[in-house]
């Protein structure tokens, strides 16, 4: 499927869903759905995939149709919306930036208040786990939808040497700047979730599960995240 049908899939899927949400209790929301905090390199984008993956094989359920997986996309949507002015790329290339990078960026680029963009955001991701079946990758979902009973919060961990080694296998890139690029975006993580949750991102509390990626692999996680989602589903009815 090329870029632009999944885009237009993800945003006909949104739209939809907030179609569905007039009738949804947003105090508890409809279906299960998991949020993927991580430290740069740890693998969540590869276990976003890999659930998704094991979800499509349970054709005879119901539950599991219709599941995405929400963080470039999630981009793309909240740069359509004609009160911002962002370019999609601004947003995946770093979750958040501190107050005076914000200013420099707002001045050489006339780009919107990062604060308000990030509001557009945390509503779309809210209204996307109200309706569940949603995989929300970082960007603070973890403690925007801790009250929701339907999710599972998971973070991703792993040494440093193996997030550097993932992150230039995966960009084509030297050591010299997957370790630079790591400490930058671990570091935008961490002040998103302290600016707007007052949380540490690092506080074991906040998840069901931390799951160090050196240690389990991608495939058995992915696993465990499945027979939780039934659990949930199963909970709910």
């Amino acid at each position: 499927m090329s870029e632009f049908k999944k885009f237009r899939s993800f945003i006909d899927t949104i739209q939809y869903r907030e179609k569905q949400l007039p009738s949804i209790d947003p105090r508890s929301g409809q279906f299960p759905f998991v949020t993927i905090s991580r430290e740069t390199g740890a693998g969540g984008h590869n276990l976003a995939a890999k659930i998704v993956e094991f979800l499509l094989k349970e054709k005879e359920n119901p539950l599991f149709q219709g599941w995405e997986i929400c963080d470039h996309d999630l981009c793309e949507r909240v740069a359509q919306d004609p009160q911002l002015k962002i370019s999609p790329q601004a947003l995946i290339v770093s979750e958040y930036r501190s107050a005076v990078e914000d200013m420099l960026t707002q001045f050489i680029t006339g780009e919107s208040p990062q604060e308000k963009v990030m509001r557009k955001m945390f509503s779309l991701m809210r209204d996307l786990a109200i309706f569940g079946k949603t995989i929300l990758i970082g960007r603070g979902s973890t403690c925007l939808t801790r009250d929701l009973p339907h999710g599972i919060h998971i973070r991703l961990v792993a040494p440093l040497s193996s997030r550097i080694s993932l992150m230039m296998s995966a960009h084509g890139k030297d050591e010299k700047w997957a370790r630079e690029k790591i400490a930058e975006q671990d570091k935008a993580k961490a002040l998103l979730v302290k600016t707007f949750f007052h949380q540490d991102v690092q506080d074991p509390l906040l998840y069901d599960a931390i799951w160090n990626t050196d240690r389990v692999t991608i495939e058995t996680i992915a696993w465990l995240i499945v027979q939780r989602i039934k659990q949930k589903a199963e909970l709910g009815k």
